[in-house]
């Protein structure tokens, strides 16, 4: 795998080979983020038993992601740049303030969202999701994080995507001959690039599209080229025999899909 203090230029490099040139932003270190429909402000009482009414309040604004150096097992965000607005009965109210966000985890995605706001120039409050379900989508942004833990509470539901500076450049891009060898006997190796950070998928599937062989199964990868190989062997042990074969790669919601070609 390409280190992450790499990632940003072997990316570009990958990419610019392929005549799909990049903003000289688009891999920063800190992604913009804009809310998306969907972002709401609510008050009122969020378990499931509860017959308090609910009061929904649309939400608008940015927030800015920066990678931080990531863990075992999670990626790791500082959340700043964070300037949103409330629309209320009476007017909009302002929001600021910081926070963090990780995201990853085997078998299962989590993520966890945690906001330190000010709303309306008030005092500081400390917003968490806690550890939780999610995040499969990323880099898109789905997640509700509460101030007390759900019960009579303020609950800020987060909907955000990329500001769009990447637009135009597939989430997946195979390079020309990035599978090789290919017809092959006993192992071909498989080049591909990641547009941005997030879970990826990588399975061998025959000419009826039964998965016979699982490379990668949601694992975390940055953003920048990628390379794996696979021996022509299926998940049960035995070698595949001679044939058609595909390999499927999903990340960030798209999927690309390549033939190969496996000799006796």
């Amino acid at each position: 795998m390409i280190p992450r203090t790499s990632a940003t230029s072997a990316c570009l490099a990958f990419l610019l080979t392929l005549g799909l040139g990049l903003p000289s932003t688009a891999r920063a270190q800190a992604v913009s983020y804009v809310l998306s429909v969907g972002s709401e402000f609510d008050t009122g009482c969020f378990t499931p038993d509860c017959t308090c009414a609910q009061v929904q309040n649309a939400m608008s604004g940015t927030l800015v992601l920066v990678r931080q150096a990531p863990d075992a097992q999670y990626a790791h965000y500082f959340i700043s740049g964070l300037s949103w607005r409330v629309q209320f009965l009476n007017g909009f109210v302002p929001i600021s303030g910081t926070g963090t966000y990780r995201v990853g985890g085997t078998p299962v995605m989590q993520q966890q969202m945690t906001l330190d706001l000010t709303i309306g120039g008030g005092p500081l409050l400390h917003f968490d999701s806690g550890l939780v379900r999610g995040g499969d989508n990323f880099p898109r942004l789905d997640i509700a994080v509460p101030l007390h833990g759900f019960c009579v509470d303020t609950l800020l539901k987060v909907r955000a995507d990329p500001d769009g500076s990447t637009t135009g450049v597939p989430p997946i891009v195979f390079a020309p001959g990035a599978i090789a060898p290919n017809p092959f006997h006993s192992a071909t190796r498989l080049v591909f690039a990641l547009r941005e950070d997030g879970p990826v998928r990588v399975s061998i599937r025959d000419a009826a599209g039964r998965t016979v062989r699982t490379l990668v199964d949601g694992a975390w990868m940055a953003a920048g080229p990628q390379a794996m190989a696979w021996d022509g062997w299926g998940d049960d042990g035995r070698d595949c025999p001679p044939g058609c074969y595909f390999v499927h790669v999903q990340a960030a919601g798209a999927s690309q899909r390549r033939t190969l070609i496996k000799l006796r």
